[in-house]
């Protein structure tokens, strides 16, 4: 295998993503909202720790707290906002172990199989079976939280990947950007079609991926060829089976072709965003970012879920509202929680903080806001996975990381790298 030429990418600002303006009130009678309905019980003080360092989402949390409890003034809530990962998780463990652990949670997918088997998040479904709302959330939003045939929260926002392509680029290369591809043979094809090259050196992507710190790739192509990578029921890792293998002996033919840019995940701007890929699987953060960047070919954006193979499948991270079980204010909790999925409320946050419409009631709204990307979003949420619900979920994500890389950067065959990482976490686990 040709091992991957390192390019340095020129270095680029970061863009920001342009607040919209929020629209109407959140006590609306259409929308089911319970914030004009008061508490009955007494003065209540809920706590509510918020994953996240968006200024944004912060902001916003914040105006709909405060309207919360100006329409429920017997209602507190203290509000705080922590980082993800390791300020999460230790946060968390403190004050589950204190007894002060908080009334509710908006936490990543992450989280649900340590705390739920830890007894720390709720079961919601009871209160969930006499909600007058429950048939108006999309179907993805309880999959992602559901724990061994329990409901423990409800996705408030789901970061769908989809592929995005330029039409531009398709119609240069001589394709239809009206027939996106649909099988990985069509996938790689366009890829080889798109690539612009300087030499021996890519300027152009055909199709667009970070090579390092990605885990999302492998694990939504290696879903794709039919590969379960992990069997939540026996809690074992099985990511070194022939499905998986194929696929990521699918992604090193990119490098044999010499048909990538290679890129850090989360670190250095993507390619597509630079006008220097044709294909890359982005989310809906990354097209508001886009449009607000003013750049002239942002109207040349095209949208599909993507290519399948036993099936289509893309990842996605999720955001989950949970309560604790600790909580001695449940009925309260869960009505702060209701009031945050109601229509006004879920549009307030993708309108400003760009969430996606987790609500069945808005599909027509959102693709009245977003008529180029909505319907292949919406379309996309269908077949949107999450990470594993499994308690060793980070190193999970250090194995994928690692077996790409060391794939892709020919340190390493296909089989040899994922048995070498599925040995690794086998070995952290103590198994």
């Amino acid at each position: 295998m040709k091992h991957l030429k390192v390019t340095a990418l020129l270095a680029a600002a970061l863009m920001a993503v342009g607040s919209m303006t929020a629209c109407g009130g959140v006590n609306s009678p259409d929308s089911g909202s319970t914030a004009d309905k008061g508490n009955s019980s007494g003065d209540v003080t809920l706590s509510f720790l918020r994953a996240g360092t968006s200024e944004d989402a912060q902001i916003a949390y914040q105006a709909i707290i405060d309207e919360y409890t100006k329409a429920n003034p017997n209602v507190k809530i203290e509000y705080q906002q922590i980082g993800f990962g390791t300020e999460l998780d230790t946060k968390l463990n403190t004050l589950y172990a204190s007894g002060a652990a908080p009334d509710l949670v908006r936490g990543p997918i992450s989280t649900i199989a340590q705390r739920a088997s830890m007894g720390q998040y709720a079961a919601l479904d009871d209160y969930i079976a006499d909600w007058d709302e429950k048939d108006n959330v999309i179907q993805t939003a309880y999959d992602v939280a559901n724990y061994k045939g329990k409901q423990y929260g409800i996705a408030i926002n789901i970061e769908a990947s989809m592929l995005f392509y330029r039409k531009d680029y398709f119609e240069e290369a001589g394709l239809d950007p009206n027939k996106p591809p649909q099988t990985w043979e069509e996938l790689l094809d366009y890829a080889e079609k798109l690539t612009v090259r300087e030499g021996d050196d890519v300027v152009r992507a055909g199709f667009a991926f970070p090579i390092s710190s990605n885990h999302q790739t492998l694990i939504q192509f290696a879903r794709q060829n039919g590969a379960t990578l992990v069997d939540e029921e026996k809690d074992e890792a099985t990511f070194n089976d022939e499905k998986t293998i194929e696929a990521l002996e699918y992604f090193t033919q990119y490098a044999d072709k010499n048909l990538i840019i290679p890129f850090v995940n989360q670190k250095d701007q993507n390619p597509f965003e630079l006008g220097n890929a044709a294909m890359q699987y982005l989310t809906l953060n990354t097209y508001v970012t886009i449009k607000a960047s003013g750049v002239d070919w942002a109207d040349q954006m095209m949208f599909s879920p993507g290519p399948g193979r036993e099936k289509i499948s893309t990842f996605g991270g999720c955001q989950i509202m949970f309560m604790s079980e600790q909580s001695k204010n449940k009925d309260a909790a869960w009505d702060f929680m209701k009031h945050l999925f109601t229509d006004d409320v879920v549009w307030k946050l993708v309108e400003e903080t760009g969430a996606t419409a987790v609500k069945t009631g808005l599909e027509d709204k959102f693709n009245e806001a977003y008529p180029d990307i909505g319907p292949a979003y919406l379309e996309t949420l269908q077949y949107t996975e999450g990470m594993p619900k499994v308690e060793w979920a980070s190193l999970f994500e250090t194995a994928m990381k690692t077996a790409f890389e060391e794939a892709m950067y020919g340190k390493k065959d296909a089989k040899t790298a994922l048995d070498d990482a599925y040995n690794q976490l086998n070995s952290e686990r103590g198994i």
